[in-house]
């Protein structure tokens, strides 16, 4: 069953969209709205996904470039060292 974005709290929405950005490369909202719900079984509003692509742009995660009219967006280096930390922090949290 899919999650809804209501369900997660922000790191566990971040988490996945990193993490997509880092295997599939730049993309736009759509396209990774698309891949949220294929790959993660996550379904979240259009407008919720750009608003939160906006904040992790703005916290220096993502670059994003103007393309045909849409922003693609791409993680940045802080965004990598900030997902490794997301990633040890769950795990050590699991254990």
């Amino acid at each position: 069953m899919p999650w809804k974005v209501g369900n997660l709290d922000f790191n566990k929405l971040k988490v996945p969209i990193l993490e997509l950005l880092v295997e599939d490369g730049a993309m736009d909202g759509t396209d990774l709205s698309k891949r949220l719900a294929e790959s993660n079984q996550i379904v979240i509003d259009i407008h919720a996904l750009r608003m939160a692509l906006m904040r992790y742009y703005r916290q220096g995660l993502l670059r994003r470039e103007r393309s045909g009219g849409v922003f693609k967006y791409g993680i940045s280096q802080r965004g990598v060292q900030r997902l490794r930390w997301l990633q040890q922090h769950s795990q050590s949290r699991d254990e």
